[in-house]
């Protein structure tokens, strides 16, 4: 996930750190475009996986898994499933320990704003196109905003690349920044909610709505072991 090494949102991880604006209690996130029609794209063609959950609602729940720092406890999902049968608009409610919620929304067929909002108990930050951003800005209760906007070179991959490069000199088989662990625990959050949508794919094999991250299966009333 590329935009976690943005320097923007590295910026946004310290100012959380920081609790530069209290407890977070809220967020909202968007990331929604949309593709011209064609049903044999990788963007509606179910044999390609296409929809978007996949496409963009994986940066959505990527950023929230940063913001409050563990995978959601319980999360519902209501989606559109086009004439492909794939979710052209998705949208998500996720709730994590100690209360905090998250609104995510994602699609491929309506075209959004990708703005993030975090919202704390003394304040909040808003991150303008926040999958590939440049700025920030931390609104405090009682001060002036205060923008970042640090220095960005390239085309933003690079900085994923970077890190990826440190990783391999240091001899770490993965990145403290996104740890393999959280990767796959995504993906199962993901799957609980292709499962509450009813998105399948040609391809899902007969274990595929069996995984999921302990949290949100107990949340649904399943019973699993989390794979470690």
């Amino acid at each position: 996930m590329w935009t976690r090494f943005l320097p923007i949102t590295v910026h946004v991880r310290q100012w959380l750190n920081e609790k530069a604006i209290g407890d977070v209690q809220m967020m909202t996130t968007d990331f929604g475009f949309r593709c011209g029609w064609d049903p044999a794209s990788r963007l509606l063609d179910p044999k390609l996986a296409g929809g978007a959950l996949l496409d963009v609602g994986c940066y959505t729940l990527a950023y929230a898994r940063m913001v409050f720092g563990a995978d959601p406890k319980r999360i519902q999902a209501a989606a559109t499933l086009g004439k492909t049968k794939v979710d052209e608009q998705i949208a998500m409610v996720a709730q994590y320990a100690g209360g905090g919620l998250a609104t995510l929304t994602a699609a491929v067929r309506t075209n959004t704003n990708h703005d993030v909002w975090i919202y704390g108990s003394t304040g909040k930050i808003h991150v303008p196109g926040f999958w590939h951003g440049r700025s920030a800005t931390l609104f405090r209760d009682g001060r002036d905003p205060l923008k970042a906007e640090p220095a960005f070179v390239g085309n933003g991959y690079n900085y994923q690349a970077v890190e990826v490069a440190a990783c391999v000199r240091a001899g770490k088989t993965e990145s403290a920044i996104v740890p393999l662990a959280e990767t796959l625990a995504i993906m199962g959050t993901m799957d609980e909610v292709r499962r509450q949508i009813g998105l399948t794919y040609p391809m899902d094999g007969s274990g595929v709505r069996k995984s999921g991250s302990p949290e949100v299966r107990k949340s649904t009333g399943k019973k699993a072991k989390a794979a470690r």
